[in-house]
């Protein structure tokens, strides 16, 4: 009991003491100064499910996200105190408290969820129903684990990584209050090229699309192998950032990524009517023909799904085999000729010899 009340006064002065720091040395600019527990790497729990929970905030990290000006509080609208009662899920759509400039209104992801929520990866189908295996299709968090700014700076046209600090003194010159200019610039800069590397969203899709268990729930094929197998995913393999990934294929030209629709809908970037202009988009085949767009990625071989396949492969299979095992013969037989030179299946006997000499020498006679 008396063990009990010291931890409440040694917690009652912890916060007595966060309140007491001024404003000015509180981490990540929050004033309940969440950091002072959520610091530690060893913060976590077990729920109420069974589930271990990790409570622990990489504040280095979290400063380098696109989130370092919301407060925790923008998205943990719930928690007004600390020590705090278990947090809710937190709701992407909510308003925050950063003004869109455009539009004067406070920030939402409202119409992105919207946008998602209409594509393949939704949780209610065309009827509003909600599908087989919630669990399965995506939210936010499964998809933006933690994305990164990886902002484009050019310098009298030369492209690097990383912010260009002559750059970012022009933007200075106007804008010296905070980091305006830093966090304008990389909002920006970040926008003007991919968020991921190809290889990267390769390995978020891979997360399901790569699930024996989610394949086989959904019916589907295994897209990232059959991918990685084509000319495509080989060369995003090899490091190469100009290669088409999936979301280069799966969303329209110009159309939100949030916005991947199955190849049975009418308007899919990968509907057979569409699959042309998708090969022709400005980044990539812009002649492409006809017959570059029939080109089938995601293939297996399976003999239900793809019979012509499966046997055109069983067909080159046995080809070479037969090919492989004629010369593997030939050279057995040449080898073997080399090493025993004087060897025959089929010899001659003695008495055709004795036979054969006589008659020779009275021709020659």
């Amino acid at each position: 009991m008396h063990e009990y009340r010291f931890h409440q006064v040694l917690l009652i002065l912890i916060v007595l003491f966060v309140a007491t720091i001024p404003p000015g040395e509180v981490q990540a600019g929050e004033e309940l100064n969440c950091l002072i527990c959520h610091k530690h790497r060893g913060l976590s729990r077990i729920d109420e499910n069974g589930k271990f929970r990790l409570f622990y905030i990489n504040n280095e990290l979290f400063e380098s996200g696109p989130h370092r000006r919301n407060n925790c509080q923008d998205c943990h609208t719930d928690i007004v105190r600390i020590p705090h009662d278990p947090a809710k899920k937190v709701d992407c759509t909510q308003q925050c408290h950063v003004v869109e400039p455009s539009g004067k209104a406070r920030f939402s992801h409202k119409p992105i969820a919207e946008t998602l929520a209409m594509s393949v990866h939704g949780k209610l189908d065309a009827e509003g129903k909600p599908k087989k295996y919630q669990e399965d299709y995506p939210g936010c968090k499964d998809c933006h684990d933690q994305p990164l700014y990886r902002p484009l700076s050019v310098f009298k046209g030369e492209p690097r990584s990383g912010i260009s600090e002559r750059s970012i003194s022009r933007c200075k010159s106007c804008h010296r209050t905070g980091n305006f200019a830093e966090d304008f610039y990389e909002h920006v800069t970040s926008r003007l090229r991919k968020g991921r590397f190809p290889l990267e969203t390769i390995e978020v899709c891979a997360k399901c699309h790569q699930n024996p268990g989610f394949l086989e729930r959904h019916e589907l094929d295994d897209a990232v192998t059959t991918y990685e197998e084509t000319f495509h995913g080989k060369l995003i393999k090899l490091g190469s950032e100009r290669t088409p990934d999936c979301l280069d294929c799966h969303v329209v030209e110009g159309e939100n990524t949030h916005l991947i629709e199955a190849k049975t809908v009418p308007t899919s970037a990968t509907n057979k009517a569409n699959v042309g202009n998708t090969c022709r988009a400005s980044d990539c085949h812009k002649k492409a023909s006809a017959q570059l767009a029939s080109f089938q990625t995601h293939v297996t071989y399976e003999r239900e799904k793809y019979p012509m396949q499966f046997y055109m492969l069983m067909f080159f299979k046995a080809l070479m085999a037969v090919i492989l095992y004629f010369f593997l013969t030939m050279i057995f037989f040449e080898l073997m000729r080399r090493l025993f030179p004087a060897f025959a299946f089929f010899k001659e006997s003695k008495a055709d010899d004795t036979d054969t000499r006589p008659a020779l020498k009275d021709r020659e006679q």
